[in-house]
Order: C-alpha cells, then structure tokens, then sequence
C-alpha cells in the first residue's frame, strides 16, 4: 500500500489508543483526530490514502465527514480515499446510509485486531489498483498528446495549449507570437536516403527547435515537415529573433545517416503576433504565420519572414 499515512478520526480517548497501537504497532505511520472536523483539517493538509472514522463524534460525524471528502476530491480531481467506518450500528438502512455519503468499508466497534488487518489489506489492493490506473490513464493522455516520432507535442495538443494561451494573453494584454517552420527539400531527402532518414532528419530538427526557445515557449509538430512554435508574450521582433536564432542552429547542424553521409537540413520560417484590443483570433494568427512561411519559400528558403499586413494581397499559400 501507498507509504502515506493513515488518518484516524475517534472522539473516544481509549478507543483511540487503541487503535493508534494497532496500526503502530502493525507498521503504519498514523495521523491522529479527535473529532470530525479535526480529521477534515488534517485531510486538506495532508496526503492520506486511508482513513477510519467513527461513525459518532461531536460537532461532525462520521457520514458526514465521508460527504465532505468527497466534495473535496471531485472538486480537486484527487485521487480518492478509502474511508472505514468504525461503528456499532448493523440496521441496514445505517450502513446504506454511511455507502451513500461515501464510505468503503465498515468495521464494529468494538474491532478485533485481524479484523482490522484484513480490512487494511483489501484497503490496499483497491489503492494499488486506483494507482495503476491513474498511471495508466496519464500514460494514454501523453500518447494521446506527444508526436511519436519527436516526442513535441502533437497538433491537437498545441491547439489546446494555444486556446488557453490566448484567452489568458487577452485577459493580461500581452501578445501571442507564433512562428511557422517548415523543412527545406525533405521530400527530396525520404527519395534520395529513405524514410529512415527523413525520420532522423525529424528528430534532430525537433530537438534543435526545442533547444532554442525561451522558458515558457513550446514546440509542436504541426504536421509532416512542418513545426510550430508558440511565443506567448512575444512581439514580433521577439518571435523573429526566436526564429532567427532556430534557423542558425538547424542551418549548422549535420544530420549524420546511418550509411556515414552528414546531412544539412535548412529551414524557412514564418513569424507573427497578435496583440491589441482588435487582434487575429488564433486561427487567422496560424494562417499569418503559414503566409509569412510562404514568402520566406518564395524568397529562397532557410530565411525568417515576418508577417506584414499591408503586403498580403497576394494568393494564399495551399
């Protein structure tokens, strides 16, 4: 079981004892309340996995301490508790009663020390199974989120970092800089060395654009080739300087194959920021910085175009 402690509730002096020597002396570190709202306290300030709790105590009951812990972590997301009810009630509709404001498990009062154990030991394998699947569930969200190949994040997860970015720049009035990256010829690389090394031209563009932006910026992989790059509070010279600064190291950088031949890969790269009372919304901002790519293709490549309003008039990059 979680190596957190386990929290008691009981108003009762030597019931308390006793219980406090049972778990001691079974190996458990315990922290100890001597009514409801003490153990309430004692749960919001620390992190428990199991707590047992008389069913009657002064100023806030048992049931009702299950209810307000589990208030507590639907509105927190934690992970929940396994809370036993001590109690010498046995009429059913008071054991549907403790179920129903959240308890896990009963024991009665006065409690036999195996009994005890064996209720611990199940407390255990429902948290190591919580646990597991916390983990799993984090597990699948990161896939869900990450590139395979690159380990940046993946378009769906740059659009939901870049929705809250922007509505959290507009409440602060700073701008939302974005810059649009594209590889130079990578079609020209997977027909001439193979996929695999279209791949490894990938993954070292990506740790490259990763290396060079500022705490608080992030990187995707846009799609393809393509990367994007989110500036949040960054003007345009700032996003320009970003992109300056990546296309230096992409450009001196060498992609070394497998079969020995050490690559150059270039880039182009197209920047913009909003900012302002009347700013693009985020998708106009993606499809400046894909205009501004475009004029630093049509101009030559391995070069950083900014997006200027008053020249877009010609026709949009496909």
């Amino acid at each position: 079981m979680s190596k957190r402690p386990i929290l008691i509730a009981e108003d009762d002096a030597v019931s308390r004892r006793v219980l406090i020597e049972a778990l001691e002396q079974a190996g458990h570190q315990v922290l100890v309340a001597e009514d409801g709202e003490q153990a309430l306290k004692l749960y919001q300030q620390s992190e428990v996995s199991v707590i047992i709790t008389d069913w009657m105590m002064p100023r806030l009951n048992g049931p009702g301490l299950c209810k307000l812990i589990r208030q507590a972590e639907s509105e927190n997301g934690s992970s929940p508790a396994y809370i036993i009810l001590l109690t010498s009630m046995d009429r059913s509709e008071d054991l549907a009663l403790g179920v129903e404001m959240g308890a896990n498990d009963f024991i009665r009062k006065p409690f036999d020390n195996l009994e005890l154990k064996a209720r611990l030991c199940n407390a255990s394998r429902i948290i190591d199974l919580q646990e597991e699947l916390l983990k799993k569930k984090d597990e699948a969200q990161h896939l869900a989120m990450t590139d395979s190949l690159t380990g940046l994040r993946n378009r769906r997860a740059m659009l939901d970092s870049l929705h809250l970015d922007e509505d959290r720049t507009r409440r602060e009035r700073q701008p939302l800089g974005l810059v649009m990256v594209d590889l130079d010829g990578f079609k020209a690389v997977n027909d001439s060395y193979g996929h695999a090394a279209g791949d490894q031209v990938l993954m070292s563009a990506a740790d490259c654009l990763r290396a060079c932006v500022r705490g608080g910026d992030y990187v995707g992989r846009w799609g393809g080739e393509e990367f994007l790059i989110a500036l949040p509070g960054a003007d345009i010279i700032q996003c320009a300087e970003v992109a300056d600064r990546c296309r230096r190291l992409l450009s001196n950088q060498r992609v070394r194959l497998d079969n020995g031949f050490a690559l150059r890969v270039t880039a182009s790269f197209g920047a913009t920021s909003g900012e302002g009372v009347d700013r693009p919304d985020l998708f106009q901002l993606i499809e400046q910085a894909d205009r501004a790519l475009y004029w630093a293709k049509e101009g030559g490549r391995d070069r950083v175009k900014i997006y200027v309003g008053s020249v877009d008039s010609g026709p949009k990059p496909l």
